[in-house]
């Protein structure tokens, strides 16, 4: 163990830092040199401060080699600390290809910059670098690379559908924009800290809700049709025949905006429209919704 002798100006000066010191870290290190100038026994300091052995040795060292300064001078060690610099570098590799674990990233660190983090200081630093677990998208790998299908729903916006709006504002035309949603009855599982497996109630067979619905954005009306069944084009006949009710007498041409779904997309559906003199209009393939 460490002895030191120190002079009265010395255990003035570390008695003066452990009474003004405002931390309790410095304000213990100050007591543990103190008392072990003042001839206290190192156990008899481990058990009134309650600290370990080997932390009053290290106490003692840093104060011998350096003083007060050195005893109270912070070095906490950072991990990955040796990244700081290629941060940016690493970011912008794994904003190109994001990794699929921390041990992928981790390999990808070491080929980079030749360091091998372990995993908690490679979960650390991808944290740091903004990365976390997000659910991934899809597209059709042709909506990307096809330039022609990229400019499609912009000229389809431009040259058809903003034309026949300025025309419905106008009150010469009447537009409807259809969609259909399906409502899933059901126990949709997830997660959760428990003992033993949990069963939730639920329905006992399939159940679902089809709604079709059509929007008029000038007048905000909205006409439904709703079963429990099926989707299919008797399904949208009858839609057809509803909002050709719902506009008989005004002399308006009808037209009907929907996505590229199969099953409206048929002879049936198409001589229905004829005989109604509804216009049916078919966004562009990828287009948003």
């Amino acid at each position: 163990m460490i002895n030191l002798n120190l002079t009265e100006a010395q255990l003035d000066e570390l008695h003066q830092e452990v009474s003004d010191n405002p931390g309790s870290r410095a304000r213990r290190k100050g007591w543990i040199v103190y008392l072990r100038g003042k001839g206290h026994a190192c156990q008899e300091i481990v058990d009134r401060m309650r600290v370990d052995g080997n932390t009053v040795t290290e106490y003692l060292r840093k104060y011998g080699a350096g003083g007060l300064a050195q005893l109270l001078a912070e070095d906490y060690r950072r991990p990955g600390g040796g990244l700081d610099s290629p941060a940016e570098q690493l970011k912008a590799l794994f904003g190109k290809q994001p990794p699929h674990t921390v041990n992928h990233a981790i390999e990808r660190i070491e080929q980079e910059t030749g360091l091998r983090l372990q995993p908690s200081a490679g979960r650390e630093l991808l944290h740091k670098l903004g990365l976390k677990p997000r659910c991934c998208g899809w597209v059709p790998g042709k909506a990307l690379e096809d330039g022609a299908q990229q400019r499609a729903p912009q000229e389809f916006h431009d040259r058809t559908r903003q034309p026949m709006l300025e025309e419905a504002q106008r009150g010469q035309r009447v537009i409807r924009f259809v969609a259909t949603a399906h409502f899933v009855m059901g126990a949709f599982l997830g997660m959760l800290g428990c003992l033993a497996r949990q069963w939730l109630p639920s329905s006992s067979g399939r159940r679902r809700d089809n709604v079709l619905g059509t929007d008029d954005p000038i007048r905000h009306e909205v006409i439904t049709l709703t079963n429990d069944t099926v989707v299919n084009p008797e399904t949208f006949c009858a839609l057809l025949d509803k909002i050709a009710t719902a506009y008989a007498g005004t002399g308006h041409p009808i037209t009907r905006v929907r996505g590229n779904a199969r099953h409206p997309k048929c002879q049936a559906v198409f001589a229905k429209a004829q005989a109604l003199g509804i216009k049916l209009l078919y966004l562009p393939a990828y287009s948003p919704t």
